[in-house]
């Protein structure tokens, strides 16, 4: 009896076993049966649109007056008075201190000194009481009528600057002011350790709202020429190439394309489109090519 009850069991543990199995085996093969839903993107779209385009060349420097005199008297003494301050205007031949000469046994009027330009006072480096002599500075003067820049170009684009030509700058304390401007100088050697070439940029400027040491930015037009343009969201690196996706039958189609200069938010198409193309403008990031794509409004 307990012989009969030993193989019950078994057979019993078996049947279950073997119905699990079974059970588990038909999931399996209803789940591998089952579609998965097909991947739908959303993206918007644009044309590639011809436009004009310039490239240009940027550098960047701290401006410069256009000269700085410092005045220093032509005889020993002490300062009895300054006549001018920190800002104020001086025309050559202007009076703008006072020394009274201290050479002993004798007896002098007081000394002038006399302004050697026009400009306006930048700095009073001594004060009444001080003592000086032919080689004590006591002031400068600067000429910021029009101020200029000394920036580097790369040797590869210094074929395409010439003296006169127009520059815009731009300035970190007037982020929103341009500033014309044009080439005056351009040096005649280049640096042997960074092959840049020095060029010197003058500024006109009323009212002296640039100040010498001020951070300016420079931009010129190297070129201009007619070319497609588009997004630059639309265009991705993929392996150190660069495509886009334009739309067939609500798939995306990956394209190889050429760059060239970005102007704004928009990148030039070299090569690779002929322009009537219907290209992903936004989402290009998470496509893959044949990739079904759910377009949305422009």
């Amino acid at each position: 009896m307990k012989k009969f009850i030993v193989i019950f069991i078994a057979v019993l543990l078996i049947g279950v076993v073997s119905y699990r199995a079974c059970v588990n085996i038909r999931a399996k093969k209803e789940a591998l049966s089952r579609k998965v839903p097909e991947k739908i993107v959303p993206v918007r779209v644009v044309q590639p649109r011809l436009r004009e385009i310039f490239e240009k060349i940027r550098a960047s420097g701290s401006l410069q007056a256009q000269t700085e005199v410092l005045l220093v008297p032509k005889v020993s003494g002490k300062i009895i008075r300054n006549l001018v301050q920190m800002g104020s205007p001086v025309r050559k031949g202007d009076i703008v201190s006072i020394i009274n000469r201290d050479e002993v046994g004798y007896e002098f009027k007081p000394y002038e000194i006399q302004s050697d330009g026009k400009g306006v006072v930048s700095r009073i480096l001594l004060n009444p009481g001080a003592s000086v002599n032919p080689a004590t500075p006591i002031m400068a003067i600067v000429d910021i009528d029009t101020v200029k820049a000394v920036m580097a170009v790369d040797e590869l684009k210094i074929r395409f600057v010439r003296v006169g030509l127009a520059v815009q700058l731009k300035m970190a304390a007037y982020p929103d002011d341009a500033f014309a401007a044009k080439v005056t100088a351009i040096s005649p050697v280049a640096n042997p350790q960074t092959r840049a070439i020095d060029i010197e940029i003058t500024v006109p400027n009323p009212g002296y709202r640039l100040k010498p040491g001020m951070y300016a930015e420079m931009e010129m037009v190297q070129n201009r020429r007619s070319g497609l343009v588009l997004p630059i969201a639309a265009v991705v690196d993929r392996g150190g190439q660069k495509f886009v996706f334009s739309v067939t039958k609500d798939r995306a189609s990956m394209v190889p394309v050429l760059t060239g200069a970005i102007n704004g938010d928009e990148i030039e198409i070299v090569s690779g489109l002929q322009g009537n193309e219907t290209i992903v403008a936004s989402g290009a990031d998470r496509l893959e090519n044949g990739d079904r794509l759910n377009v949305q409004a422009r």
